[in-house]
């Protein structure tokens, strides 16, 4: 006789495989701690770039909404010359590698972030994206305890000299929009801090920054103050030279790693502001796109190249999978409204659903996996816009 499996024997298994991993990745890490650290790459390697054919942020737009059953064609296509500006796009922890650093090329899921989170920004700018050799999971938790500092230095001097490198042989004085998640928006904090920051020369050429998930620092009541001096968070529609920055959760009261400036244990292993007088960021899409109607998750509708994040995905949708249909893009059934909170010292940008759908929180970890794809094509929206402004002004 056939066992039946029930919902509930289901979850527990898509449970376990997620904790099984977590813990194994956690034990794997104290093993790394006297890993020798790899040598600077002589080259940056570009995972997108306008030179590139069929890279990961060069889906195409069209789109089935499963929760309306419309579905969309893209925008007609853009020639890369006639994009008016530039994004330059760092991904968050993603690679699945048991290393002190990820391998210096582009990984399966390396190329399956950047589609689920840059691509959709392709109508609006030419994409550039560097591979960098980041602090994989496996190295967070030592990361954590100051135990890992030369894996982040690496790391971010991949960063630096992808930059240097963008702003040598491509930017010619282009206007650019920074996006970043999770561990890509602590390197993009650090990278802005030391560039537009402090040169009052080259801050003319910022048309926006989107650094979600990331713990963005202010002075507390203020748009600036903590992270960047002269660069403001985002308060108005079609604003640019700002920044766009929050956290997604689902569930109160939160306990997590982000959104607490005073419980934040990311920043200072990157060298960035935090602590109590600080505040993090939260920016409300709703009020900068000037489209307050409840908003879908989108998401391609390949699916993501297996792994730890494959994994949490499907936790974060469980009972249900991953939307997926024949279009490119799919977005959710549900729909979520949200708004910044402050919640037990905790400012984030609260999710509830308009129209229910499973959307299971990681522990200590909130919605973080689609802070970028709720609502991602009001993120698209503030883009265009500010690249308009920006434009007018200029």
């Amino acid at each position: 006789m056939t066992p039946v499996t029930t919902g509930v024997q289901v979850e527990m298994s898509v449970a376990r495989r997620v904790t099984a991993a977590i813990v194994g990745l956690v034990l794997m890490a104290g093993g790394l701690a006297g890993t020798a650290v790899a040598q600077p790459a002589p080259a940056t390697t570009w995972l997108c770039s306008p030179e590139l054919a069929n890279d990961p942020c060069d889906l195409p737009g069209d789109t089935t909404d499963v929760g309306t059953g419309v579905v969309t064609p893209g925008p007609a296509a853009v020639s890369e010359s006639d994009k008016p500006v530039d994004c330059f796009y760092l991904y968050p922890t993603v690679t699945n590698d048991v290393a002190l650093n990820a391998p210096g090329y582009a990984t399966p899921e390396v190329a399956s972030i950047a589609s689920f989170q840059a691509a959709r920004f392709n109508t609006q700018c030419r994409v550039f994206a560097p591979v960098y050799r980041q602090t994989p999971l496996v190295v967070l938790p030592p990361a954590l305890l100051g135990a890992a500092g030369p894996s982040i230095d690496l790391a971010y001097s991949d960063v630096r000299a992808a930059w240097d490198n963008y702003m040598a042989t491509e930017n010619n004085g282009r206007g650019v929009i920074l996006i970043g998640h999770s561990q890509g928006t602590f390197m993009m904090r650090k990278l802005m801090r030391e560039t537009f920051d402090r040169d009052a020369a080259l801050r003319p050429q910022l048309v926006g920054a989107f650094l979600m998930g990331g713990n963005v620092e202010t002075a507390r009541g203020s748009t600036t103050g903590g992270d960047f001096t002269n660069i403001p968070l985002c308060t108005e529609q079609s604003q640019f030279g700002c920044v766009v920055a929050y956290s997604t959760n689902t569930l109160l009261p939160p306990l997590s790693t982000f959104g607490n400036s005073a419980l934040d244990l990311w920043s200072g292993r990157w060298g960035l502001p935090s602590g109590p007088q600080y505040q993090v960021a939260c920016t409300d899409p709703a009020v900068l796109s000037g489209d307050a109607d409840p908003v879908g998750i989108t998401v391609p509708s390949a699916p993501f190249a297996f792994g730890i994040i494959s994994i949490l995905l499907q936790y974060t949708s469980f009972p249900e999978a991953v939307p997926t249909s024949n279009s490119t893009w799919t977005t959710s059934r549900g729909r979520v409204v949200g708004s910044c909170i402050d919640a037990g010292g905790y400012n984030q940008y609260h999710l509830q659903f308009a129209e229910p759908q499973p959307l299971n929180e990681v522990p200590l970890l909130d919605s973080h996996l689609v802070d970028m794809n709720v609502g991602l094509d009001r993120l698209v929206s503030i883009a265009g816009q500010q690249t308009t402004a920006w434009q007018s002004a200029r």
